[in-house]
């Protein structure tokens, strides 16, 4: 999906959003990196197999929704397998695939459901959607709008992370709560460089260094990459293991 497509779902309340935690701050012998595996392990997971049960925010153009948290993943509803609908936290528990799901009665059934009721009664609360994805449901990555930038440096590191596990360059949006209004994320690569770097020489965030670390059933696999001008041709780095399995021309399993 490009820019248009994403907006044009927004407006007809079919986009929802996957909030995500910030990235954690760590040591690496490389110095401080901003830490993206709880991100890469889900996208691991929807890559290989299925996400199931997900809590989810459908976005209500023109009604003020608040998210979870205040950055993460754009849905594409119509590539989601729909669970559970609630107009506000479902108290859900468990998964589906194990037939422990259960979340609180609801008498809503669809997404246009709850976005008629969400208009009508002018509900401004958090409302939840549980899913179930595969990695091609993901659409986009969005950003809260706030007084301060730290959070847009954060989405764009998450970009940037993003394009390093899978290749993909996913689009950047502003959801602004207050107005119930999305806005897509124009910056040119060099623009999004020197942002960061002078969030960097401010203070505002502490590393121009993202990676993860992944230890999963499907994958077995250490990135870094420096966002910042020292940074060298080609410098995402791969595990030794990776290195090692390559030179010797074997196969990881």
């Amino acid at each position: 999906m490009d820019s248009d497509d994403i907006l044009k779902m927004f407006n007809q309340d079919k986009l929802l959003v996957r909030a995500m935690d910030n990235p954690y701050l760590t040591r690496s012998k490389d110095g401080m990196i901003y830490d993206y595996t709880t991100w890469a392990e889900e996208i691991d997971i929807a890559r290989n197999d299925k996400l199931t049960c997900l809590s989810s925010t459908l976005l209500v153009a023109g009604e003020k929704i608040p998210t979870y948290k205040s950055l993460g993943f754009i849905i594409n509803s119509e590539k989601a397998e729909i669970v559970h609908v609630a107009d506000m936290d479902s108290g859900s528990s468990g998964n589906i695939t194990d037939g422990t799901f259960s979340a609180n009665k609801t008498e809503l059934h669809s997404l246009s459901d709850l976005a008629a009721k969400t208009k009508k009664e002018k509900l401004h609360d958090m409302n939840e959607v549980n899913i179930n994805i595969k990695d091609d449901a993901i659409a986009g990555l969005f950003v809260n709008k706030a007084p301060s930038d730290r959070t847009k440096a954060f989405i764009l590191m998450a970009q940037e992370y993003y394009k390093m596990q899978t290749g993909i360059e996913l689009p950047v949006f502003v959801y602004d709560i207050n107005k119930g209004d999305l806005q897509p994320l124009n910056m040119s690569n060099e623009e999004k460089k020197d942002f960061l770097s002078a969030m960097r020489k401010e203070n505002q965030i502490r590393s121009l260094t993202i990676g993860y670390d992944l230890d999963t059933d499907f994958s077995k696999e250490t990135k870094q990459k420096k966002l910042d001008e020292d940074s060298t041709k080609g410098s995402d780095r791969n595990s030794i293991a990776d290195v090692i399995s390559k030179y010797r021309g074997i196969k990881r399993d």
